[in-house]
């Protein structure tokens, strides 16, 4: 099952991609400047001109390739879920021979890796997440997320899933809200990131037992 995202708008998709190790490179300092800028000044004083200032390009370059803020804010965003989708889908599937449990673990934790490989990058990304509509992140994004997932779900040698489309969509939807919650909380309780593994596990293994049992029973 594949969710249905509405079409990106124009005003939010890049002017052009980069298509050298050059204008890649650009790209990428861009996108970090972006990181930087929310992190020292937030969202409220982030503008194009600070962004190309960190990022050592000029304005113009910038608006080269993105046309305004929110299609800036839009791109890293766009990144980082792309980020996650290639972690699931390197997890290494066993040729059918992983039971549930495991593969529960290891999806888990490539969700995990991504958000806590930089937590300061992961605590400013859910700012964006906040303030712009991501729900109208491209349909292809969504749907390569959840199509890696139901890979991992049907290879496990131990059970069947009913409608593996629809479970890999609710274990997505509880990884986020725990990974959203968890950083939420992280300038209060240092400690949060070192559980969100231990906890992701568990509600990964709980829920897909579950889901699993529904095809049993």
């Amino acid at each position: 099952m594949k969710n249905a995202s509405p079409t990106v708008p124009q005003r939010l998709k890049p002017r052009k991609l980069p298509l050298q190790a050059r204008s890649g490179a650009t790209v990428e300092a861009i996108h970090e400047a972006v990181i930087q800028v929310l992190l020292a000044e937030g969202l409220g004083r982030l503008t194009t001109t600070r962004v190309a200032e960190r990022a050592g390009c000029s304005v113009g370059t910038l608006y080269q390739y993105f046309p305004n803020k929110e299609a800036l804010l839009f791109a890293i965003l766009q990144s980082h879920f792309e980020d996650v989708v290639a972690a699931i889908k390197a997890i290494d599937i066993g040729a059918g021979t992983r039971r549930l449990a495991d593969l529960a673990d290891a999806l888990a934790d490539a969700y995990v890796s991504v958000k806590v490989a930089r937590p300061d990058a992961t605590t400013a990304l859910y700012r964006v997440a906040g303030a712009i509509d991501q729900f109208r992140l491209s349909s292809d994004v969504f749907g390569r997320l959840q199509s890696g997932v139901v890979r991992v779900l049907d290879s496990a040698s131990d059970v069947k899933f009913r409608e593996p489309g629809q479970t890999a969509f609710t274990l997505l939807a509880a990884l986020a809200g725990l990974s959203r919650a968890s950083f939420g909380a992280l300038v209060s309780d240092t400690d949060i990131l070192l559980r969100l593994k231990v906890e992701s596990r568990l509600l990964a293994r709980s829920y897909l037992a579950a889901a699993a049992r529904q095809v049993e029973g």
